[in-house]
């Protein structure tokens, strides 16, 4: 084929055909690369380095090599805008030391994979949250059931205790009961404190009480949880580390809602690890929340246990009443919190607390929600 003949033949490719010498210049183009790139006429580009329309590319690096398949290249218009190719690299017919780059725009297919992977990941996204939400939804429809029973109850039971209570007073105040006697009566006064102890646990965790919202340090909370459980910590040999970003850590917050909430966790942590470990305190901004996590390096949660974590009267511990997670799930979801768990067998767990940096809403208007990670809590 002579050089016309070529010549006419590439200008009739609909792909981009560029051919460069040894030396890296280009040569030739056909009328699909002038088009491509933005040149009007073929003097424009001829005789240019090669490099300069295709970025990151040397031509020696092709040396004893050719030919090449679906090569992934970028070239660069007359604009200097960049255009994804796929090109196919082989030697010229009628010049043996030329190179010829047949390349086929996929700027739009690649467009098109990356709009697919990001729906692909917003899918996914969208599913993972409409889960959390479901379980949210469920979990915010046990809590106002179990609200309403909690009212009933109180009511049903607070009355006829009161009876008792004030009967007890009678007997202390009369002079038939010998000394063993009210041995008995303190017994009786102490249950009676526990049952309304646990009555009142069960109205605060099922109907929480009206935030207080004022801006508050949330590092200071947590310097104060740790410190009133400093003798504990001495005792245990735990070792405590503080990692506190360096950012403002003033949050809009109702101060002893959230420093109870802190403390139902950050002694779980302790509990965790009655012959010592490692206790880990760490704050730090994401976006519109203010992240805290507690990690501690116990046993960790068995996996059966985590969908019942936040459960009323639901505990792992001996002895344990089983309203403290959930006191605590009411109290960060009213603040438009969540609350997640981490845990891993023998390594310990991690709670992760997300307080909104913002409060723009009203108390219990927003809902948030809990999202377990093969999770569990101590």
């Amino acid at each position: 084929m002579g050089p016309d003949q070529e010549k006419n033949f590439l200008d009739s490719i609909v792909d981009s055909v560029i051919a460069v010498d040894k030396d890296g210049k280009i040569r030739e183009v056909n009328q699909t690369t002038l088009k491509l790139l933005g040149y009007k006429r073929k003097e424009e580009i001829i005789e240019l380095a090669f490099e300069k329309i295709c970025n990151n590319f040397s031509v020696s690096s092709l040396k004893d090599k050719l030919p090449l398949a679906e090569q992934e290249l970028i070239y660069l218009n007359k604009e200097g805008k960049k255009i994804s190719v796929s090109v196919n690299i082989t030697n010229r017919i009628s010049y043996p030391h030329d190179i010829i780059f047949m390349a086929r725009d996929i700027s739009k297919i690649k467009g098109l994979i990356d709009e697919l992977t990001h729906s692909q990941e917003e899918l996914k996204t969208s599913y993972i949250e409409l889960k959390v939400s479901k379980d949210d939804l469920v979990r915010s429809e046990k809590l106002a059931y179990t609200g309403r029973i909690a009212v009933s109850i109180a009511h049903e039971i607070r009355n006829p205790l009161t009876n008792v209570s004030m009967s007890v007073q009678q007997l202390k105040k009369g002079n038939k009961i010998k000394q063993e006697g009210f041995k008995h009566i303190d017994i009786v006064e102490r249950n009676i404190g526990r049952i309304n102890y646990l009555i009142t646990e069960l109205l605060n965790c099922a109907r929480p009480a009206k935030l207080d919202l004022k801006p508050y340090d949330i590092h200071k909370i947590l310097k104060d949880v740790l410190e009133s459980n400093k003798a504990k910590i001495n005792l245990q040999k735990i070792k405590v580390t503080e990692n506190f970003n360096s950012n403002s850590s003033i949050l809009k917050i109702d101060k002893e809602q959230i420093e109870r909430a802190f403390l139902n966790l950050i002694t779980n942590a302790i509990e965790a690890m009655p012959r010592g470990g490692n206790l880990t305190i760490i704050t730090e901004l994401s976006g519109k929340f203010f992240l805290v996590k507690i990690h501690d390096t116990g046993k960790g949660i068995p996996e059966k246990d985590i969908i019942k974590i936040f459960d009323l009267f639901f505990s792992t511990k001996s002895g344990g009443v089983g309203l403290g997670l959930s006191i605590c799930y009411g109290i960060i979801v009213s603040h438009g919190g969540t609350i997640e768990v981490e845990s891993k067998s023998r390594k310990g767990s991690t709670f992760t607390v997300s307080l909104p940096t913002e409060q723009s809403f009203t108390h219990r208007e927003r809902v948030g929600g809990r999202k377990n990670k093969n999770a569990g809590v101590n």
